[in-house]
């Protein structure tokens, strides 16, 4: 199996555009992908995929939870005490824990002098599986409101979708933003990362870090510039962190008002109708798959799909 992770180290790079983008382009060319929506607290990768009504739903559990037994709480008081986090009330002579405002850190359990406090598994959301327009299915999460995203559902998504794909199948991953445990849940083992780079301060920036991270985590990485031609001191500056890198740059995508119309209508960049820009879309993407072993390193159309930055 192969997975090709689409990353940005920050939100609103267009992380998530292009990975569908790139599910959309592999479904032209008949190469059928499983997609994982790793961006679990704000998961919106179904949208433009076209996703349909869940066919599978598993239970997350982010561990354990606390609850106290009424029966035998004695309202002494020694579990509020000690919550550094004001989740524990008395109520009637009983103690409440507030779920949304209790960290689990077990110190309540640690102090009862009855054991009225016990561990109960943390239902904190779904896996779920969708079908889509664009390729074999959709893995991916719905969070319990007031949970945070974590790494351990990253990964849960991730196998999801591997099981899903098979041995022989094709993951494409669309990262959380950042470069958090989430993040690095998303990108580890992958087999490619691809790195939207957003042309200006902060897309670069937080490209660096990605990739600091990426080099640690031994996962080779190539970079698509989005937004491009905005700001030719930005290019430059993506074009010195590129070379400093030994990366190398797979697309030069420009910046297109019609993308946003495109994404407003639940469609892909390459259903912008922007001859130029789509053009710029599809050669990244047919880099991107050559590059991972996909498709030959000239496309259909006859373009070098493996191109730097001038």
């Amino acid at each position: 199996m192969k997975t090709i992770v689409v990353a940005s180290g920050k939100g609103g790079a267009g992380k998530t555009s292009f990975a569908a983008s790139l599910m959309a382009w592999l479904h032209g060319q008949g190469i059928q992908a499983v997609a994982a929506d790793a961006d679990v607290d704000a998961a919106n990768l179904g949208l433009a995929l076209k996703a349909g009504v869940p066919v599978e739903r598993r239970t997350y559990i982010a561990g354990d939870a606390r609850e106290v037994r009424a029966e035998a709480c004695t309202g002494c008081g020694s579990c509020a005490a000690v919550c550094r986090f004001d989740a524990i009330s008395l109520a009637a002579g009983v103690a409440r824990i507030d779920p949304f405002s209790c960290e689990r850190c077990g110190a309540c359990a640690d102090v009862c002098p009855t054991g009225a406090v016990r561990s109960v598994p943390a239902h904190a959301g779904e896996l779920l599986r969708s079908p889509v327009a664009y390729g074999e299915a959709l893995a991916h999460g719905e969070l319990v409101p007031g949970e945070d995203a974590s790494g351990k559902l990253v990964r849960q998504v991730r196998e999801s979708a591997a099981r899903i794909a098979g041995p022989a199948g094709l993951v494409v991953v669309d990262a959380p933003p950042g470069i958090g445990c989430p993040a690095m849940a998303a990108i580890s083992g992958a087999d490619l990362l691809v790195v939207l780079m957003e042309a200006g301060a902060s897309g670069i920036r937080d490209a660096a870090r990605l990739l600091d991270n990426a080099a640690i985590a031994k996962v080779p990485a190539v970079a698509v510039l989005n937004k491009a031609g905005l700001s030719p001191e930005r290019d430059r500056e993506a074009r010195d962190l590129a070379r400093d890198r030994a990366l190398d740059v797979l697309g030069r995508i420009p910046f297109d008002a019609a993308f946003r119309r495109a994404a407003e209508r639940g469609g892909t960049w390459l259903d912008s109708g922007s001859p130029g820009p789509v053009e710029a879309v599809s050669e990244a993407c047919a880099a991107v798959a050559a590059r991972a072993g996909l498709v030959p390193a000239i496309s259909a159309a006859g373009a070098t799909p493996e191109r730097t930055l001038p």
